[in-house]
């Protein structure tokens, strides 16, 4: 059995006539505690479009090949206070399920400061599951849209209703070429902090 999906993603040229092989899926949801903690809950799955058989087990379509699930819980100085991590889908099953535990290690962590290196230190190679490193890699930037937007907006909120000046920098600047302080949109939008050249009059 076979199927075929010719999508289209908006933005990127028509392409030629072609038939989807594989797709790779990644979801992260952000959830606020009432604990006054912080969820992310991510998932990757990969699907074929055609029946397989991988270690002896057939898959047929719309069965996932690879399936995990990985939450992260998080306080406010986004440092991680707790680790879930399953795999419900693998091609060697129960063998590769026996590393969820060690995910565990992750607890400490601070995504904001050396977690990227702090994975690779803890699950490289035979160390890890290549899948759930994959995706906690992006966990920085989703809790930084997730909870630090959230926090830098309250905190921006609580010190205007104050009649203070907020003077923290936004932890977004200078992450980004777009957000560079020397760059048009830190002139537009947060001119406190533009560094660059001021137009002449």
């Amino acid at each position: 059995m076979t199927l075929n999906l010719n999508t289209q993603i908006n933005g990127l040229s028509e392409p030629t006539s072609r038939q989807l092989m594989h797709r790779r899926t990644f979801t992260y949801e952000v959830y606020e505690r009432e604990d006054g903690l912080w969820d992310i809950d991510a998932q990757m799955q990969d699907h074929k479009t055609h029946d397989i058989t991988v270690a002896n087990q057939p898959r047929t379509v719309g069965e996932a090949l690879h399936h995990m699930v990985l939450r992260l819980t998080l306080d406010n100085t986004l440092t991680i206070v707790a680790v879930e991590s399953k795999t419900i889908a693998a091609p060697y099953n129960e063998l590769c399920q026996a590393i969820n535990p060690a995910y565990e290690k992750m607890v400490g962590l601070n995504v904001l400061k050396g977690f990227r290196a702090g994975l690779k230190e803890r699950f490289a190679d035979t160390a890890g599951c290549t899948h759930i490193t994959e995706l906690a890699n992006t966990v920085p930037t989703v809790a930084i849209q997730g909870i630090g937007v959230e926090l830098a907006v309250r905190a921006r909120k609580s010190v205007e209703a104050s009649g203070e000046e907020f003077g923290i920098k936004p932890f977004q600047l200078d992450k980004c070429h777009a957000l560079a302080t020397d760059a048009q949109a830190v002139a537009l939008y947060y001119p406190k902090w533009y560094t660059g050249d001021l137009p002449n009059k």
